[in-house]
């Protein structure tokens, strides 16, 4: 066996060839590599955290926008039919359902869910089934929750009388329904 055999490059002595030549390169990433790929992921985060804060808002709005809807759908209904519309908030599930009353045994307690007649389903809406995932109604400034439409689409109270304060339904995010107790007149504000 001949020297050139013995330091000829193979597969067990191949790394003790190349640190022999002064060529040696370890496995792994440098400082600058690693710093480069910190400040890209600094950068996509940069970019990240606003967009899912503006889903977030743009999710709070369609909430909103939707309630507003209903609202008004249940004015408009009392108005057309003469017969009293409720809606009923679950803040705690962030829910609410639209209700009408009974035209043989009127009143709050015996009003019964709409159905909705576009998709012929109760109107029982959950905001996270609705496609608003994440969005929650932090609170209303509705006694006891609930706002009903008389056959003149003016807002009142369970008690049956006319509400004298605007009513409020504020959502995550910081969008707002409001109820004008004057008119019925439902105007949504969003960030």
């Amino acid at each position: 066996m001949n020297i050139t055999q013995i330091m000829a490059p193979t597969r067990h002595n191949q790394g003790f060839a190349l640190a022999a030549s002064g060529r040696c390169r370890h496995a792994g990433f440098t400082l600058v590599e690693l710093i480069v790929v910190v400040v890209m992921l600094g950068a996509l985060a940069l970019v990240a955290v606003p967009s899912m804060a503006s889903a977030q808002t743009s999710r709070s709005r369609g909430a909103a926008q939707q309630i507003g809807q209903d609202l008004n759908f249940a004015r408009r209904r009392a108005q057309a039919t003469g017969v009293a519309s409720w809606v009923i908030f679950t803040p705690a599930q962030s829910m609410y359902s639209v209700l009408s009353e009974s035209t043989v045994t009127p009143g709050r307690l015996n009003a019964s869910t709409i159905t909705d007649p576009a998709s012929g389903q109760p109107m029982l809406i959950r905001l996270r089934e609705s496609g608003f995932d994440g969005v929650t109604i932090q609170s209303t400034t509705l006694m006891n929750n609930e706002v009903g439409f008389d056959r003149f689409g003016r807002p009142t109270l369970s008690t049956g009388a006319l509400m004298t304060s605007n009513g409020v339904v504020t959502l995550s995010a910081g969008a707002t329904v409001n109820i004008s107790a004057q008119t019925g007149l439902i105007t949504v504000s969003t960030p």
